[in-house]
């Protein structure tokens, strides 16, 4: 499946940690619905890429696995320059994404953070071919040469006790598109589909094979600097295997 790259190691040349897989019939669970998942990607996408997460290290926690669908001309306007970007501008650039044509001294002011660091960021941002200073003002330049996952789909397994996975579900809504459960029963009681729905969040389950029985609410991308992160490390990682890179 050349369509499918998954990350299941720690590669801190990209800046990404991952926790090693704990054995076991959850671990069983995960990995039957990961080459489900991917298969039927690959049936279903022509002009798109997959990249697997499996329990990825981000400020939240390690969810189970995380599925994210990309175009192919990531590389395409990708520079050097951003293998140099920390969390602090990825959370800067984030915030652009949801404003527009911030004034430089509002800018500082309204974020609180600290001038030096936030002018710093500005200028990599900058250099990075992200962003743009125009008119006294900061912009994020075109979002398809930014940000190219079209999809960033969260799951969290969970064998017996699914109260416990609701609200971890529901967090990892702050960065994916779709965020999912994933149980080992494909007839949940009515009370337990009742509160998936009133959250926004599905439900996979599975019997004999799997069966979704509550469609995710669907968030726009990107929704934080979370999302932008699975987006760099899929771009610096296929930059490391000989990717087009625009310096």
């Amino acid at each position: 499946m050349n369509q499918v790259t998954t990350f299941n190691y720690n590669n801190p040349d990209i800046g990404l940690y991952t926790r090693p897989a704990t054995l076991g019939d959850e671990y069983s669970l995960v990995e039957s619905f990961i080459n489900y998942y991917c298969h039927r990607f690959v049936r279903n996408n022509k002009k798109t890429q997959l990249a697997v997460f499996v329990e990825p290290s981000i400020d939240s926690g390690f969810p189970d696995v995380v599925f994210a669908s990309y175009l192919p001309s990531i590389m395409n306007n990708w520079s050097d320059k951003r293998e140099t970007l920390n969390t602090f501008d990825l959370k800067l650039l984030s915030y652009l994404c949801s404003t527009e044509n911030v004034l430089g001294a509002k800018l500082i002011s309204t974020l609180g953070f600290p001038e030096k660091q936030t002018i710093t960021s500005l200028e990599k941002l900058m250099d990075a071919k992200l962003v743009s200073y125009r008119d006294h003002s900061w912009r994020v330049r075109e979002m398809r040469d930014v940000f190219s996952l079209t999809k960033l789909i969260a799951v969290e397994a969970k064998l017996n006790d699914v109260s416990k996975v609701v609200e971890q579900t529901h967090l990892n809504t702050r960065f994916a598109s779709h965020s999912y459960a994933l149980i080992n029963s494909a007839h949940p009681q009515g009370e337990t589909v009742k509160t998936f729905k009133r959250f926004g969040i599905g439900l996979y389950g599975k019997d004999s094979q799997f069966r979704r029985i509550v469609e995710a609410k669907q968030y726009t991308l990107p929704s934080s600097y979370l999302s932008f992160q699975f987006n760099e490390w899929i771009g610096k990682s296929i930059s490391r295997q000989g990717g087009a890179i625009n310096a």
